[in-house]
C-alpha cells in the first residue's frame, strides 16, 4: 500500500498534483459514436456496474422512474452479490440478466446502451472512461475521484468522456431538487446581497463503513478486480468491505459526503472549480475500528474566485448539529438542509438584523429528488440533451474533493491551476 507519507514526499519534491498511479484504460475499447436514436417507445436497456447497497436504491429509483427501461446484465466481483442480485433483477423486471465479475465483459455486450456504476470510489474514473469508450450513457454514482491520487483520472476521464459524446449524470442528487433550482434563482437575483461564506455539518455517531459487509475469503471475490490497479497485497476481507475507511480506496467523509455538498455549492451558484483548499482530519472516535485508516473527524476549507468560501465539517462520534447548511450573505442568511437533499431552503435576515422574518422559499415542501434525478438521466439519454450533473459538474466535485484530500493529507494548503489542470502546494508565508 502506498504510504501517505511517500505521496506527501513526491508532492512537495514535484510541486505538482497530477494523480500518479490512477487507472484510466483509454484503449481497451474504441472510441464509437452513439448513432442510435432513443424514441419514447424504445427501451434502454441497462447494465450494474457494483452491486452492493448503494446500487439498491438506485435500482428501486430507475424501476420508479417509470422511464422503458430494463437491467440486461450486472457486473459485480463478490460471487454473492453476483448470485443474489442475478434473482433480484429477474424479480423486479422480469428476466434473468447475464452476469460477470469484471467490468469490461460486461462493456463488450451491444445491447448494452447504458451503464450505472456503484462500485467502490477508486475505481470509478478509469470505469467511467472505459464505458464511454465503449459508447455507453452513464450515471455514476459521487465522488468520480476520491483522494489526492485521483487528479490524473480525473483529467483523462474528463477528456474521454467529453470526446465520446455519451449522456452522463453524476449521483449527486440534490443536483435535481426543486430546493436547489430555487436557491439558484434566488442568489442570481441578489436579494440577501453579497455571498460570502457556505458551511454545513453532517455526521453521525458510528461511521457508516462500520457495517459494510463483504466475503471471508479470497476464492468467494476477483480480489485483484476490487484492488483495480492498487498494489497487490494479501486478501484482506475488512478491506473489502470497509473499503470506505481506508485511504488507499477512499478519502472517508471528504469524498462520501463532501462532494454532495460541494456539487450543492457549485449548482446553487454557478461558480468554477476551487482555487484553494486547507484542511484537518484525523481519527477521534471512539466508535472508529482502529484497522482502518480514513479520517473520522474532518475539516475543510475551499476557497472560490467568486469572492466565497465554504467549511464542510464531519465528526464521527456524535451527530450534533448533522445536516445543516448555512449560507451567510450581506443581508442575511440561507439554511438548508444537507446537498444530497437540501429540503425548502430558509431565507431570512437573521445574522445581520431583524428586518426579514424567516421565509421558506417554496410554496410546499419538495419531494426526494432522487428518482427525478434519475428520470432526468433517461429523459436527457432520449433527447440527447445535458443532465443537472453532466461532466463538467461532475469535474468541479471531483477537483473539490481530490483538494480537500489533499489538503488534509499533506497538512498544507493547496491551489488549483484551472488552465493547467494541476495542484499544487501554496507557498509558505
Amino acid at each position: 500500500m502506498k504510504s501517505s507519507n511517500y505521496s506527501r514526499r513526491e508532492f512537495l519534491r514535484t510541486t505538482v498534483l497530477t494523480g500518479a498511479g490512477a487507472i484510466v484504460a483509454t484503449s481497451v475499447f474504441p472510441s464509437r459514436s452513439l448513432a442510435r436514436a432513443f424514441g419514447a417507445n424504445d427501451r434502454i436497456n441497462i447494465g450494474l456496474i457494483g452491486c452492493g447497497g448503494r446500487m439498491g436504491g438506485l435500482v428501486h429509483e430507475v424501476k420508479n422512474a417509470n422511464a422503458n427501461v430494463t437491467v440486461i446484465a450486472i457486473c459485480d466481483v463478490w460471487k454473492q452479490q453476483r448470485d443474489s442480485w442475478t434473482g433480484h433483477i429477474e424479480r423486479m423486471f422480469g428476466a434473468k440478466p447475464q452476469a460477470y465479475d469484471d467490468y469490461r465483459k460486461l462493456l463488450e455486450i451491444s445491447n448494452v446502451d447504458a451503464v450505472i456504476i456503484a462500485s467502490p470510489d477508486h475505481q470509478h474514473c478509469g470505469q467511467v472512461a472505459d464505458a464511454a469508450q465503449a459508447g455507453k450513457h452513464l450515471y455514476v454514482e459521487k465522488p468520480i475521484a476520491p483522494s489526492m491520487e485521483s487528479l490524473e483520472g480525473l483529467n483523462k476521464c474528463y477528456d474521454v468522456v467529453k470526446k465520446s459524446g455519451i449522456v452522463i449524470q453524476q449521483g449527486t442528487q440534490g443536483s435535481s431538487a426543486e430546493g436547489t433550482f430555487a436557491l439558484r434563482k434566488f442568489f442570481a437575483e441578489g436579494k440577501l446581497g453579497k455571498l460570502f461564506r457556505i458551511e454545513t455539518t453532517i455526521s453521525l455517531p458510528v461511521p457508516y463503513w462500520n457495517s459494510y459487509l463483504g466475503p471471508q475469503k479470497e476464492e468467494e471475490t476477483n480480489w485483484k478486480g476490487f484492488l483495480y490497479g492498487k498494489p497487490p497485497r494479501p486478501f484482506d476481507p475488512d478491506q473489502h468491505a470497509a473499503w470506505m475507511g481506508y485511504k488507499d480506496f477512499s478519502s472517508g467523509p471528504i469524498g462520501g459526503w463532501m462532494s454532495h455538498f460541494s456539487n450543492f455549492v457549485h449548482a446553487v451558484t454557478a461558480c468554477e472549480c476551487p482555487v484553494a483548499a486547507t484542511a484537518f482530519g484525523g481519527i477521534y472516535s471512539p466508535t472508529t475500528d482502529r484497522r482502518r485508516t480514513a479520517p473520522d473527524n474532518v475539516v475543510v476549507i475551499l476557497e472560490y474566485a467568486e469572492g466565497f468560501y465554504t467549511q464542510f465539517v464531519t465528526h464521527f462520534g456524535s451527530s450534533w448539529n448533522t445536516d445543516t447548511t448555512l449560507f451567510m450573505l450581506e443581508k442575511g442568511m440561507v439554511q438548508t438542509r444537507f446537498g444530497h437533499h437540501p429540503g425548502n431552503p430558509l431565507y431570512s435576515s437573521k445574522g445581520v438584523d431583524d428586518s426579514i422574518p424567516e421565509t421558506k422559499l417554496l410554496e410546499k415542501e419538495p419531494p426526494d429528488p432522487a428518482t427525478i434525478h434519475m428520470a432526468n438521466w433517461f429523459d436527457s439519454i432520449r433527447k440527447g440533451a445535458r443532465t443537472n450533473a453532466d461532466m463538467d459538474m461532475g469535474y468541479k466535485q471531483g477537483v473539490a474533493v481530490v483538494m480537500g484530500d489533499a489538503a488534509c493529507r499533506l497538512a498544507r494548503k493547496v491551489l488549483f491551476d484551472k488552465q493547467k489542470r494541476e495542484i499544487r502546494p501554496a507557498l509558505s508565508s
